[in-house]
Parts: C-alpha cells; sequence; structure tokens
C-alpha cells in the first residue's frame, strides 16, 4: 500500500490496512512481493495529480491487481482509467470496502469510519468526520469528499481508547475542517476534545486544520478544551490570503481582521504554542498590492510554520475558469514570501534556545529521534526510546525543528 496525501488520507489507510489484516491479507513492503497494489491518492494541486497519475501507471505495469483509493478515485475516476483501464476504483467514503472488491464485491453502502479495525501505531490518525460545510471557489477536496458527516462522539472515543490500550501515544484528529465536526449531529468540537482527553492514559491531542469561520464560532469553547495538558497547544488556520477581494474571491466567509483575533487569543492563553497557516499566492486576479497584504499579515501573525502554494487551477470548481496569472509572477511571489516565512520560523525557534521542554518520543530518523513538545515543536536528540516522555533541553533552531540535549 501506498499512501499520499493529507492527514485524513493517512486515517483511511491504517483503517484498510487494519481490515485486510483482519480478514487475512498480509501487508507486504515492495510491489514486487505483492498480489495487489493499493494506492491511496491526492488531487489537491495539478502537480500532485499528475504524479499520481505516473504512480497509478507504473503500479499497474508491476502489480496483478490495483486499487487506487483517496481523492482521485472520486473526484477524476476517468483520468485513472486512462492510465489504468483496469483498476478497482475506491472513493473515500467507501473505504470500508477494501476487502469486499479484492474479493470481486462492486456493490457499495456508506458506513461511519468508526468501530472498524486500525492498524495502531504509536502515532494515529483518526478521521472524525468526512466532507466539509463550505464551497471554496478553488476545492477539489469538496467534490472528492461530499458535505459533512461527522461520526458520533461516543464510537469515536471507544476508537481513541482501544488505540491507546494498544500502544498508541499521539492521536491526531483529523478531517476537512475539525472545527466543523459536530455541526450535524448537534454537538462540536470542544465537547469532543474533553471527552477524548478524559481518557485514561499517557498519550497526546493534535487537533487537525480548523477553517478560520467554523472556529471562529466555537472560539470560547475550544480555547477551553485546548487547556486539557493532553492537547497539543497547536493551531492549524490556513489563512490563503489576507487581500478581502481575494478572500471573497475564494469565497473563504472571514476577514483578516476575524482570523486574526483567532490566533491573538490562542497565544493569549497559551503563551508557549505553535500557530500554522497556509497562503496561497497568485490565485486569480491577484494584484501586486493584494500579495502585499497577505505578506504583511505574515509578518503581523509571525507563524512558526507557513505553508505556501502557487495557486493550481482543479477541474469541477468555479477557480477553473477564472483568468490565470503568469507563471512567473506566481514563482516570484512564491519565493519571495517563502524566504520572508523561512526567516520568521528560524528566528521563533531561535527564542527556544536554552528552554526546557517535555517532549514525546515518536520516531527514528537517521540516527536522530524526533520528539513533540507540548505545543508540538519538533525536537532532535541523539538517543531514547520511541513512546517514551523525556525532558529536553534546546540547544540549537533551525526554521523546522530544535536540536535538544535530554535532561536527567
Amino acid at each position: 500500500m501506498e499512501v499520499y496525501g493529507c492527514a485524513a488520507n493517512q486515517g483511511d489507510a491504517s483503517i484498510m490496512q487494519g481490515i485486510l489484516m483482519q480478514q487475512g491479507h498480509e501487508l507486504v513492503d515492495s510491489v514486487n512481493k505483492a498480489d495487489v497494489a493499493v494506492i491511496v491518492t491526492c488531487t489537491v494541486i495539478s502537480t500532485t495529480e499528475q504524479r499520481m497519475l505516473s504512480k497509478i501507471r507504473k503500479l499497474r505495469e508491476q502489480a496483478k491487481k490495483i486499487v487506487v483509493a483517496g481523492c482521485m478515485a472520486s473526484a477524476h475516476p476517468e483520468l485513472v482509467k486512462k492510465v489504468a483501464k483496469d483498476a478497482i476504483l475506491l472513493p473515500p467514503r467507501y473505504i470500508h470496502h477494501i476487502a469486499d472488491v479484492l474479493d470481486g464485491g462492486g456493490r457499495f453502502h456508506l458506513k461511519p469510519k468508526v468501530g472498524v479495525p486500525r492498524k495502531i501505531d504509536l502515532r494515529l490518525n483518526i478521521p472524525i468526520a468526512d466532507g466539509c460545510i463550505f464551497n471554496c471557489s478553488y476545492c477539489i477536496t469538496k467534490k472528492a469528499r461530499g458535505n459533512l458527516i461527522s461520526y458520533p462522539v461516543k464510537d469515536i472515543v471507544k476508537d481513541v481508547k482501544e488505540a491507546i490500550e494498544k500502544g498508541c501515544k499521539e492521536i491526531r484528529l483529523t478531517c476537512q475542517d475539525t472545527a466543523s465536526y459536530g455541526k450535524d449531529i448537534k454537538t462540536n468540537l470542544a465537547e469532543l476534545i474533553n471527552e477524548i482527553a478524559s481518557i485514561e492514559g499517557s498519550f497526546r491531542i493534535r487537533i487537525g486544520m480548523m477553517h478560520p469561520l467554523s472556529a471562529y464560532k466555537i472560539l470560547d469553547e475550544l480555547l477551553e478544551a485546548y487547556e486539557n495538558e493532553k492537547v497539543y497547544k497547536f493551531l492549524h488556520l490556513p489563512l490563503q490570503s489576507a487581500s478581502p477581494r481575494i478572500l471573497k474571491a475564494m469565497r473563504r466567509g472571514y476577514t483578516y481582521e476575524m482570523f486574526k483575533e483567532i490566533v491573538e487569543a490562542f497565544r493569549h492563553k497559551f503563551s508557549d504554542s505553535t500557530f500554522a497557516t497556509d497562503i496561497i499566492v497568485a490565485f486569480p486576479g491577484e494584484s501586486e498590492e493584494d500579495f502585499e497584504a497577505s505578506v504583511e499579515a505574515i509578518k503581523e501573525l509571525k507563524p512558526d510554520v507557513t505553508n505556501i502554494t502557487r495557486f493550481s487551477p482543479r477541474p469541477h470548481t468555479d477557480a477553473w475558469k477564472m483568468e490565470r496569472m503568469p507563471t512567473q509572477i506566481a514563482k516570484e511571489r512564491s519565493s519571495k514570501l517563502t524566504c520572508i516565512a523561512n526567516e520568521i520560523a528560524y528566528e521563533n525557534n531561535r527564542k527556544c534556545i536554552g528552554k526546557i521542554y517535555n517532549a514525546l518520543l515518536l520516531e527514528e530518523y537517521k540516527g536522530c529521534y524526533i520528539g513533540k513538545t507540548n505545543s508540538y515543536k519538533s525536537v532532535f536528540v541523539d538517543k531514547g526510546e520511541l513512546g517514551e516522555f523525556i525532558k529536553v533541553k534546546a540547544i540549537d533552531a533551525t526554521p523546522t525543528h530544535l536540536k535538544a540535549l535530554i535532561i536527567k
């Protein structure tokens, strides 16, 4: 199984892996050993889509049978069939049918992604909902995953409890907009966080990306839920643009002032926190003045992480029909903002040098152990045991992580 894209895809993959293993299938580490290749695809931008098609084509040549899951299975079935006409398509809402399609079954029915087998690792992405309540003018994920369907609190809590009992240490709550969770079932994200945080055990909860408008409407409850020590003080809030005109064209539904209010409230409540955001540059019609508004916003907000994407027109979206900016302008704007964002991230991390943190060790990479602080900053240490909580002192910094020593 090859998995690409967002945390929602990672969560779907863990469910498919769990179902397959329960049914007696064996997961192998090479397509050469496999009877079936499963690829979980992403189609958020055109370059990713082309990479997915290339991967599908290659797997089709190597594997006896191929299953294409993820967003391309629902948003671009015709493109998949062009490169692999006999591929089995498995849209995101039907991943629980993975074993059925391998046995030749073809009739799908909807089912919540709860109470299902999962492959449990130290960190686990738990889908809390599928779909979205918004309709941003550039977003193809809405076509791929549809309208919001939230899963029941009690079922999510039960799944998390089982994962913790099996050794999971980091629970990542994920969906297209975590702050919209529960709007269709008369609950909200804050209530879900409180229920999960009450589970016994030593673990951490990472809250996935929130739409600013959704977060704004439940801000007070959200801040209160974040107070629990098991919740990472990590806020992923995509700005996309600070220009009122571009935000309106994107159909984002909030103002920069509303956005800033959320960030300021979060930082006021949690002085040791991490703030991540996303920016789209060269959206159709973005003037130099519009772009500079986003530049000034990044300078003012000083995010710890800034994900910068050049606008990518996606079929079946309203922005697909809009006149595109010249590629050279898009590259220049992306480059300029990337440099500014990296400098800010570096300066933010430099301020952490000398400070002491508690960290959860979660992975090993090139002889180093990588942990996450309570604010979800990455720390690199030279020894440790995965899954343990340690105390560290930051001794150096890069734009992306801290280097630290373990304190006895």
